[in-house]
């Protein structure tokens, strides 16, 4: 017989919710927030909209049971990547254990698992020892708009628990990032003169030969036990306009991950300072944009919410090690800005997410489930 949760994560395939960023035909998380917000509101749990861009608002659900000095926090983010080259996104079909279709894994099915050990707790509220509000975000595959509107909402949160595919490990390290643009600045000519210009992108050449040769090196020194190294990667590179001119611009877009314990301003103001010093050096002319800085995640051992996650994980026969990951999510947000301790859970693996056959195991899903109603009920 197929468990509850399984019904509603089936419901939420079915409604297409990629990010606008991802171009036309993108509807965003309106029609996926709606049927969230009937699923509540059936209950009889308070629900309210936050807007956060045109058509795209924040959902946040409060279950109070008299305990304001203890708040749990599950968030989940509703948008997804583009439907891609899979070939029925949007409907959901199970098959050999596993449930396929867009967003399934990243990061529906830890959102179905939250709505319904939600539901599950505001049955039996006298048995918990915490309040517990639920927060569907908006924008979490692009920019984290929505958790950072959220964040300006300035709720007293005890812990937080985002779903994301976790294979069902407790996630308390994870990687951030800096991530910025260089540009180089030539002077445009004939190619059939070109000593009368300056090429913008060999000057390019130059950088990325000293980003990758100098500066990508030297991040071996800083590790993470549980994340791994630092590292550094040119994502893209854009320059010239037609073959017969000397390109006057050229520009990298550089992606550095950075570990627990690195600041991601300090980070970047690093960069630009080694980085204009060797090019004023070389002569050349270059500048620096951020594009996007985001904090690591570190929660100790230690800590209450790491505890009880372990303890949690033990009562129910599932993975109670801690671990740390290379990629990023809503959870550092959460402990960098409003020093929220904050783990990472859900069912799936993230090999799966954005894939051309996204899947989640419907046992995780149920698992997941399992977990978040017995941390709820434990926490405090």
């Amino acid at each position: 017989m197929k468990h509850p949760v399984i019904d509603i994560l089936e419901d939420l395939v079915r409604i297409q919710s990629v990010n606008p960023h991802y171009g036309d035909g993108a509807n965003g998380e309106m029609e996926l927030s709606r049927y969230i917000e009937r699923f509540f509101r059936r209950i009889g749990l308070p629900v309210r909209r936050q807007p956060v861009a045109e058509g795209r608002d924040n959902l946040i659900v409060e279950l109070r049971t008299g305990h304001p000095d203890s708040v749990l926090l599950y968030e989940a983010h509703m948008d997804t990547v583009s439907l891609g080259s899979m070939e029925r996104p949007l409907v959901p079909v199970i098959r050999d254990g596993r449930l396929f279709g867009r967003g399934a894994c990243d990061t529906k099915g830890s959102l179905a698992a939250m709505m319904y050990a939600m539901e599950q707790c505001a049955r039996y509220p006298e048995l918990l020892r915490c309040d517990l509000v639920l927060c569907a975000s908006v924008d979490e595959e692009h920019a984290f708009t929505g958790l950072l509107k959220f964040l300006e909402l300035d709720m007293p949160i005890s812990a937080a628990v985002v779903g994301e595919p976790t294979e069902l490990k407790i996630v308390a390290s994870h990687k951030g990032c800096v991530r910025f643009a260089v540009r180089t600045f030539g002077k445009s000519a004939h190619s059939s003169v070109p000593h009368e210009g300056e090429n913008a992108i060999v000057s390019m050449a130059k950088i990325v030969q000293y980003l990758q040769e100098k500066m990508t090196p030297e991040l071996g020194r800083l590790s993470d036990a549980l994340c791994g190294p630092a590292t550094l990667s040119i994502g893209t590179i854009r320059g010239g306009k037609q073959i017969n001119i000397v390109p006057e611009s050229c520009v990298i877009e550089v992606d550095r991950r950075i570990v627990p314990g690195e600041n991601p301003h300090r980070v970047l103001a690093d960069i630009e300072e080694e980085l204009q010093g060797w090019c004023a050096a070389q002569g050349i002319k270059c500048a620096i944009e951020p594009l996007l800085l985001d904090w690591a995640l570190h929660t100790p051992p230690g800590n209450p919410l790491v505890r009880r996650a372990r303890d949690a994980a033990s009562a129910l026969g599932l993975n109670s090690g801690v671990f740390g990951e290379t990629y990023g999510s809503n959870a550092s947000k959460l402990q960098g800005i409003k020093g929220i301790p904050s783990i990472v859970y859900g069912p799936g693996s993230i090999a799966q997410a954005h894939s051309r056959e996204e899947w989640v195991a419907v046992s995780d899903v149920e698992r997941a489930t399992e977990f978040y109603m017995e941390l709820a009920r434990t926490f405090r």
